[in-house]
């Protein structure tokens, strides 16, 4: 007995987007294919085409996406501690990702910024977005930190900021040959101890 065929798969475009996230990851924005984002996603190119236009729309969409999910998850982790809380697990969640099975992986930002800047304005505005963000979420929580007088108040919470920013973003990358926990948690032990009052 013939079987009547069945209807077309459903698909949620933000499983879409999250798979598309892992490729570009993966290969880079260059490197990765149509073909390889049908793969990845099980989906064929019509349907990707009514979610998005060409490969770059996706690749912004992802990278926006993933921006975006860092800098919520951070805020929500100040809003919930103190200001010596607040930083000291923001600098432990770096060391954990940079020091785990995703150390090697990297930053997806950075990884964006290394391949395609200087001379892709949008992503430029992407990248210059969540960089500034985490810098902004710093300055809050050092700020903060100052008006509670557990900071060090000689110097201003910008600066500070800018600089712990360097730090954990130079902790992405040294991800990439899988440093050693120990050493990475002394480092944010010393900057802890840089900032307070």
């Amino acid at each position: 007995m013939r079987q009547h065929a069945g209807r077309p798969r459903e698909f949620d475009p933000q499983d879409f987007l999250n798979s598309a996230l892992d490729c570009f990851w993966q290969q880079g924005y260059r490197a990765t294919s149509m073909a390889d984002l049908m793969k990845a996603s099980g989906l064929a190119s019509a349907s990707i085409y009514k979610l998005y236009a060409d490969k770059r729309s996706i690749f912004l969409a992802a990278l926006q996406q993933y921006m975006d999910a860092g800098l919520v998850r951070g805020k929500q982790r100040d809003d919930e501690l103190t200001p010596v809380d607040a930083l000291r697990e923001t600098l432990e969640f770096v060391a954990l990702v940079s020091s785990g099975p995703e150390g090697e992986k990297g930053c997806f930002t950075i990884a964006a910024a290394c391949e395609l800047l200087p001379g892709d304005a949008d992503v430029r505005a992407r990248v210059e977005y969540k960089f500034r963000g985490i810098v902004a979420r710093l300055t809050s929580i050092l700020q903060k930190g100052q008006q509670q007088g557990v900071f060090r108040c000689d110097e201003s919470a910008a600066v500070m900021a800018e600089c712990i920013f360097m730090m954990l973003e130079g902790m992405r990358v040294y991800g990439k040959i899988k440093p050693d926990i120990t050493m990475l948690r002394k480092t944010n032990d010393f900057i802890i101890k840089s900032v307070q009052g």
